[in-house]
């Protein structure tokens, strides 16, 4: 049973490592629950995005995680007065990636003939000659991408300006597996929180 367990924490570890999101976060100060105890949503920022990002069930997963994480610093929603303002903005912009593959020149291989001497008898045989790859140069190919953005911003209420902004970036392959992903993105987000 203990094996199991450590098989599957293995592998979840893992496959957390290969996730295919970047993160990375600014602040002006830290988040400090002396000052800030409440916090509110207001309206999704402007968005660039697709039909990945722009449904109810994306809003919905994105305001529920980041309100798990923001609750555990220690802040309650309050819609009247809040200390803090959160907005998300998810993006989805089309890019075109340019790619350098290299290019190899495999020589053709050969029977080369040969003599060996055994015991003042001479042999003939044949080598098989096989030379390795000889790099060419490279060849440049380009390739669109659909590269996504979700990023949420803490606001002072009182001064209005943004106190942390955290972000990931990655590239969309797949709606239902970006979709899915939005849970465990918030939350790396929110893990770059000081």
């Amino acid at each position: 049973m203990k094996r199991l367990i450590f098989m599957l924490f293995t592998i979840s570890v893992m496959a957390s490592a290969c996730s295919s999101y970047s993160y990375y976060a600014v602040s002006n100060k830290p988040l400090s629950t002396q000052h800030y105890k409440t916090y509110a949503w207001i309206p999704e920022g402007y968005s660039k995005s697709s039909s990945f990002y722009n449904n109810d069930v994306a809003t919905d997963r994105i305001v529920d995680a980041a309100s798990k994480e923001i609750e555990k610093k220690g802040l309650v929603l309050d819609n009247q007065k809040p200390d803090i303002l959160i907005r998300y903005t998810a993006v989805v912009n089309k890019e075109t990636r340019e790619y350098n593959d290299p290019v190899y020149y495999n020589p053709p291989a050969r029977l080369s003939p040969r003599i060996a001497y055994y015991r003042g008898r001479a042999y003939r045989y044949f080598s098989y000659y096989d030379p390795m790859p000889v790099y060419a140069g490279s060849e440049a190919r380009r390739e669109n991408v659909k590269a996504g953005s979700i990023m949420i911003d803490l606001i002072d209420r009182k001064t209005k300006k943004i106190i942390w902004r955290g972000w990931a970036e990655g590239d969309l392959d797949n709606p239902q597996k970006a979709v899915d992903d939005i849970p465990q993105v918030v939350t790396n987000i929110f893990k770059k929180l000081p």
